[in-house]
């Protein structure tokens, strides 16, 4: 790849990365194999290591544009990012993804020629297992694993708060950055905590400024699912942290107020045990493990909302 410098590139992909020097060559092989003109796209390597490893994996990647972080937090290297970007067009990706040859191409193809006019554009997460997949992980529980897809249609994103481009395959237009900032930075006493659903607050603040969020079924990227994601361990610890994350992030969407917390609770005690038991009835294994894990989703939730009600902030 062999990036003109003189000239500002038309796109930036922007990847994030922390001590995963053992997944992130693919990534890397990837988008160094894009079908658009190297003249019109940049990559750039967000890492927040605590080794040297991937420092020195980027030195056979000298095209690429290549920043070690003193810091940690996804939000906190994706604004970053954002800052050392020189492109129109932004992407942020995942460090264990491979993407489509067309992929770069197919997003700047999409913002200038759908019908919608997006500002912000999401497209399919498809999982690539690199274990054979239990049976029971189908349905709603394959969105433990990243994956998204809403069909072979172009379409506007409805209005739920999570129906919105995730992070791992989103595009932005840089000129929606004046109006909705950066990415918001969630800190935790806990270090972790890797469920942030910082995406989701920024895509849903750029559509509460009037800003068009659309999916683009062209734009693709396969996760590679590494074994020990696989596992009933992996499940608990994820619905557990995504309960968390998603109690702060609708208050901070201001979805509920803090006068309305303690009602949330009573709820989600009720959702709680409503998992507990029905996971006795259940037939299937899929059946089985959903309902299971909906008592840590809750658990997580539930303290979440106690968090905020008695430190009165996220």
């Amino acid at each position: 790849m062999n990036i003109n410098t003189e000239m500002s590139p038309e796109i930036s992909l922007i990847i994030c990365t922390r001590n995963r020097d053992h997944v992130i060559s693919d990534t890397l092989n990837s988008a160094l194999s894009q079908s658009l003109d190297t003249s019109r796209y940049e990559v750039l390597v967000m890492d927040q290591s605590t080794n040297d490893e991937t420092e020195k994996l980027l030195k056979d990647y000298s095209n690429f544009r290549y920043f070690r972080l003193n810091s940690r937090g996804l939000s906190i290297s994706r604004n970053e990012g954002l800052k050392q970007s020189r492109g129109e067009i932004i992407v942020f990706a995942d460090d264990d993804l491979l993407f489509e040859e067309n992929y770069l191409s197919d997003i700047v193809d999409f913002f200038s020629n759908s019908e919608f006019k997006p500002d912000m554009i999401g497209g399919k997460i498809l999982p690539k297992y690199l274990a054979p997949k239990p049976d029971w992980i189908e349905g709603y529980l394959l969105g433990g694993l990243g994956y998204s897809d809403y069909g072979d249609k172009p379409r506007l994103y409805d209005s739920h708060p999570k129906h919105v481009p995730y992070g791992g395959n989103m595009a932005i237009k840089r000129k929606c950055l004046n109006k909705v900032g950066s990415f918001s930075i969630i800190k935790n006493a806990d270090q972790s905590l890797t469920v942030e659903n910082e995406d989701i607050i920024f895509a849903n603040k750029l559509r509460e400024l009037g800003y068009t969020l659309a999916y683009c079924p062209d734009m693709v990227v396969y996760h590679k699912i590494q074994p020990d994601f696989l596992t009933y361990k992996y499940y608990k610890k994820r619905y557990y942290l995504q309960g968390i994350s998603d109690a702060k992030a609708y208050y901070m969407l201001e979805m509920f107020s803090y006068s309305e917390i303690t009602i949330k609770i009573i709820i989600h005690i009720k959702r709680l045990f409503t998992g507990l038991i029905f996971q006795f009835f259940k037939k299937t294994p899929y059946e089985k493990y959903y309902q299971n894990l909906r008592v840590y989703y809750n658990a997580g939730y539930i303290k979440s909302l106690l968090k905020i009600l008695f430190d009165k902030k996220i």
